[in-house]
């Protein structure tokens, strides 16, 4: 039998963290410090304005006002937005280590986003592996290995990033992913080609250690430069990093997995790949369809222990 429950009681026995005094400088720089994405970069004209305000009186209004006028100078609404997005990110990893007033709602969820036109991604299977094969000669193997990853599982570049050695099952070829950006844990999957890369990678593989680890101890590489020249070489122009992604969900929907399959397996939102990707999925099925009325042959149905022949019309 479950005891008597006070909650006035269990709530007065609660401690009560009181917030912290940051300022918008001061939350950005704790938050970069230990995730691995392009915050730091995404934030830096954001910091000219905000930096020196105390992060919890900065109002919705405000960051209204500076996100139409990035679109106002020229910039594309789908940075505006992505700017908004990641501030928000620093705002929601803030509350949930409690370190903001009591009651707190991050001034970003009262910003519209501007209407932005769906990124289409078109590359072909040839483009990909030139990608693939071209990283692996890299003077820094462990690019190669980045690359191979982000084909593999369509991960995105932070979610690789923020992995250490004690996250990799090189037996089930695995990589455990304990909170993805949906807030819900998944496993990125790599190929016997991948796990073949990780068994020959010489550095120092400690539990602890990032797996792409830079010169700084606890920060990891930032691979934009060998990125860069990566595509340029292969001739794939204006293809970014994420853009992997756009194609391994593409991929996935095209050999028939149903957008809740993919969704998973992407950590991503089942809404977001309907009104990006539905069409692929449409695709697929129309594919079964036709591929069944193409059968010759026979079909057999069973209705209780006895079974029926129907020929193919």
């Amino acid at each position: 039998m479950r005891k008597s429950f006070n909650m006035s009681l269990a709530m007065s026995q609660v401690a009560y963290q009181p917030a912290q005094e940051l300022t918008f400088a001061e939350l950005v720089s704790a938050y970069c410090a230990v995730r691995c994405d392009d915050t730091d970069v995404r934030t830096r004209k954001w910091l000219d304005a905000f930096g020196a305000r105390c992060a919890w009186e900065i109002s919705t209004e405000e960051l209204t006002v500076a996100h139409q006028s990035m679109i106002e100078h020229g910039y594309s609404t789908s940075a505006a937005n992505r700017d908004v997005s990641a501030i928000g990110s620093i705002y929601r990893w803030a509350i949930d280590r409690r370190i903001t007033p009591l009651g707190f709602k991050s001034p970003t969820v009262g910003v519209r986003r501007a209407p932005e036109p769906i990124r289409l991604v078109y590359v072909k299977q040839e483009k990909i592996d030139s990608l693939r094969a071209r990283a692996l000669a890299f003077p820094d193997r462990r690019f190669g290995l980045f690359v191979s990853l982000l084909i593999d599982s369509g991960a995105r570049k932070s979610e690789l990033l923020e992995r250490v050695w004690a996250d990799v099952d090189l037996a089930r070829q695995q990589i455990i992913l304990p909170t993805s950006k949906n807030g819900k844990p998944r496993m990125l999957f790599f190929t016997d080609q991948t796990a073949n890369l990780i068994r020959r990678m010489t550095s120092n593989k400690e539990a602890a250690k990032l797996i792409f680890e830079g010169r700084v101890l606890g920060r990891p590489l930032d691979f934009r430069k060998s990125w860069a020249l990566l595509t340029a070489e292969v001739r794939l122009i204006d293809f970014h990093m994420h853009d992997v992604r756009h194609y391994k969900a593409a991929q996935l929907l095209r050999a028939g997995i149903s957008i809740a399959v993919a969704a998973q397996i992407m950590g991503h939102s089942a809404a977001v790949l309907e009104k990006r990707y539905g069409h692929l999925e449409t695709e697929s099925l129309q594919s079964a369809q036709e591929k069944a009325w193409r059968k010759s042959s026979s079909v057999s149905v069973i209705f209780g222990d006895e079974a029926k022949i129907f020929p193919t019309l």
